[in-house]
């Protein structure tokens, strides 16, 4: 209540007054030096903040939080897979699970025979990972261009999800529903042609599977061009039922299957079909109510239809009418898509195992365990680089608490040579005050009110500031990846930080004041050492 006291008294407050205008120094310098230090520091903070929770988001992303994990045959590698479920060595090597992944590269075809692409493929035996939300993020997925649901990436789905730039490489300017890979045309015992069921052959030899587009994304990890299941991969190896060489199956041919897009007129399309069936003088049936293919579903929204006869029409006139349909409604989005004939298949050849780890702490630990005990090698390089980046990480918060530290030392300091070197000014002036009655606790109470108010209304100033230059740079677009702000002023740190460095000042005031006014008014007066 003393501190509240004194400033009813009238001379106090004008004494106040005064010494606040002498202590801001000619055009306010002392206040605007003390802001400019404290916008570095504010500045310093929030990019620091900004950095610190960009590394988190990275370090917390999938893409970096898998070890891929290559079966070189040399390895106990059966005994590796069990020692990876014990719960132990989860708790032991801060991971969650794994799974197994093929790598493979393989052909596919653009919008047109010249745009024809190799591509390299990673294969996951299980979607249900949160490496595949990852990919699937908002952050990561081009112009909304997914699966709606997550729910419908079935395991047995072969839907792939491809970057832009694979899309980019086969000539796509828009995400395709399908895109088709490159099949030898003749059948499992290279007798039959496809060609000899009406489908089309392309370069001489192959036929165009079309196999769906689920996402198109950024980034993918590993830098692949694609992902799919593990269920494409074992198909596309399929020797039981060989669903994707059309030569060995000629009831592809028997019927015509399409994709028709949401935004295509199916009316207009059953009429187109009705016209044809006139023409052939056939029966043809149109349905689309009933047909679903939930393997080959693309992200786009739409449905399948099936067109099919009892009238024996020939597999040439089936190519004639589905090149009709295609000429009319191609362009609209309409797909031939096929009632692949499935079955079971297994690759016994295990090629990748993928790691899924919590954090990187113990990631060195986790090599040194397996290399020794399984004799199974994980790749250094993918190991250092992950270590580095958990040590940038442990560094970026230290600097972070450094450069905090710095600001208030230089604070402190400043405060204390403004102090020390207007004393010495007012030294005369303060011993009579002390003389005529005037106690060392009120005098300290004024120098503490003056030089709180000067700290934080510089601390209002520097922090508005900073705050305005973050806006504006979030508004420029001036982003990493094109989403993380640069700044992030607010945070538990940047209010702990105002808090340390107001309480900082008013204790440095405090007890370099206690320290100057120790002397007697006489010594003051006539400066006596």
């Amino acid at each position: 209540m003393r501190f509240f006291n004194i400033l009813k008294n009238d001379y106090i407050r004008l004494f106040i007054k005064r010494e606040s205008r002498v202590v801001l120094g000619n055009k306010n310098s002392t206040l605007w030096l003390l802001t400019v230090v404290l916008t570095v520091t504010f500045l310093a903070i929030a990019f620091s903040n900004a950095s610190l929770s960009y590394l988190s988001y990275k370090m917390d992303d999938p893409f970096i939080n898998w070890v891929d994990i290559k079966n070189e045959h040399d390895s106990d590698f059966s005994s590796f897979e069990m020692a990876l479920d014990a719960d132990a060595n989860k708790e032991a090597y801060h991971y969650r699970g794994y799974q197994y992944d093929y790598h493979y590269t393989m052909m596919f075809y653009g919008p047109d025979d010249t745009k024809l692409q190799y591509l390299k493929c990673r294969f996951f035996q299980n979607l249900n990972t949160p490496l595949v939300e990852a990919i699937l993020s908002d952050d990561n997925v081009v112009k909304n261009w997914r699966v709606a649901d997550l729910s419908q990436l079935d395991v047995n789905s072969i839907g792939v999800i491809m970057t832009e730039e694979a899309m980019s490489k086969l000539g796509f300017t828009n995400a395709p529903s399908y895109i088709d890979l490159q099949i030898g045309a003749y059948d499992s015992y290279g007798y039959v042609d496809a060609s000899e069921y009406g489908f089309d052959i392309h370069n001489e030899e192959y036929v165009r599977v079309p196999i769906p587009v689920l996402a198109i994304v950024n980034r993918l990890p590993g830098n692949v061009d694609m992902v799919s299941t593990a269920y494409l991969f074992k198909q596309r190896w399929n020797d039981n039922t060989y669903p994707f060489i059309l030569g060995t199956h000629s009831e592809y041919a028997e019927k015509l299957c399409y994709f028709v897009p949401s935004d295509l007129n199916t009316e207009s399309l059953q009429n187109k079909v009705n016209t044809i069936a006139e023409e052939y003088a056939v029966s043809l049936d149109y349905d689309d109510s009933s047909f679903y293919l939930p393997e080959i579903t693309p992200f786009r929204e739409g449905r399948f239809i099936i067109i099919d006869s009892y009238d024996g029409l020939s597999y040439q006139d089936w190519a004639a009418i589905n090149k009709r349909l295609l000429d009319e409604y191609g362009g609209q989005g309409l797909y031939r898509v096929y009632e692949y004939d499935f079955s079971e298949y297994t690759i016994n050849e295990k090629a990748y195992l993928s790691v899924h780890f919590d954090d990187l702490d113990k990631l060195g630990d986790f090599e040194t365990y397996v290399r020794e005990t399984f004799n199974v090698k994980i790749d250094m390089t993918q190991i250092n680089a992950k270590e580095n980046f958990n040590a940038v990480s442990t560094m970026g918060n230290i600097l972070s608490a450094l450069i905090i530290v710095f600001a208030i030392i230089c604070i402190i300091l400043f405060i204390v040579n403004l102090l020390k070197s207007y004393f010495q000014k007012i030294k005369r002036n303060l011993g009579t005050f002390k003389a005529f009655g005037i106690s060392n606790r009120d005098l300290i109470s004024v120098y503490v009110l003056i030089m709180a108010g000067i700290v934080i209304s510089a601390i209002v100033v520097s922090v508005s500031a900073t705050w305005f230059v973050q806006g504006a740079l979030h508004i420029c677009g001036v982003l990493k990846d094109g989403v993380f702000d640069y700044l992030s002023l607010w945070s538990f740190k940047t209010v702990c930080s105002i808090f340390v460095i107001i309480v900082a000042a008013i204790f440095t005031v405090y007890i370099v004041m206690k320290d100057l006014l120790k002397a007697t008014p006489g010594d003051l007066i006539y400066d006596r050492q």
